[in-house]
């Protein structure tokens, strides 16, 4: 009986080597070289029916399916800003209230002041009536002393609480499709061709 010269290079295997994996450059046996291809071709039916299905998913896909996350995550962060915006309310409310607490001595004494003020004008101007001489001057000058007085009143109401309010702009949310980067993606992408038994085999061996 002749000498093997190659023995199939697998692990627990002494048959002959009849043909040569040169993807993990191994010499194998006609047995385990078929097995490796009926085992890769049994992976062929259930490979065509996950496609089967993956057909059907593309074919029942419309754009409501994919709007409907988005559009609940919308739908999330519109309650939560509302809810954002009652806390932030209740909590400013309250520190208006103790301002307005803290600034009523402040207040009074304002007020007290300006009436004092205009009132001293209204004796002035009640004296030029009496008088019945006033002059241009002192025409002129209770109109500057009532102007004061109302330039005072007002910077005092504009003062007294402030409210500075902000909205930094409809950049709090973004809506966007990244569409544009699976651009990239689909062209590095191709459908390859099927391989052959013999490649087939070579892949198996990996």
């Amino acid at each position: 009986m002749s000498e093997v010269k190659q023995r199939c290079q697998l692990e627990g295997c002494t048959r002959a080597a009849s043909t040569r994996c040169y993807c993990c450059n191994k010499s194998v046996c006609t047995r385990h070289f078929t097995e490796h291809i009926e085992a890769v071709r049994a992976q062929i039916d259930p490979l065509a029916d996950e496609i089967n299905r993956t057909v059907e998913k593309i074919q029942g896909l419309i754009i409501d399916h994919l709007t409907k996350t988005p559009r609940a995550q919308l739908d999330q962060w519109k309650a939560g800003m509302h809810q954002l915006v009652d806390d932030i309310y209740f909590e400013k409310s309250q520190e208006m209230d103790t301002l307005i607490e803290q600034n009523k001595e402040e207040f009074a004494d304002h007020k007290k002041h300006h009436l004092e003020m205009i009132m001293k004008i209204q004796d002035d101007v009640k004296q030029l009536v009496e008088d019945g001489d006033a002059t241009f001057e002192q025409v002129q000058l209770v109109k500057a002393q009532l102007i004061n007085v109302e330039k005072a009143m007002g910077l005092f109401q504009e003062n007294f609480i402030c409210i500075n309010a902000q909205i930094s702009g409809r950049d709090l949310l973004k809506v966007r499709s990244n569409l544009n980067k699976l651009q990239v993606i689909r062209a590095k992408s191709s459908v390859q061709k099927p391989a052959s038994s013999s490649e087939i085999f070579l892949c198996f061996c990996l």
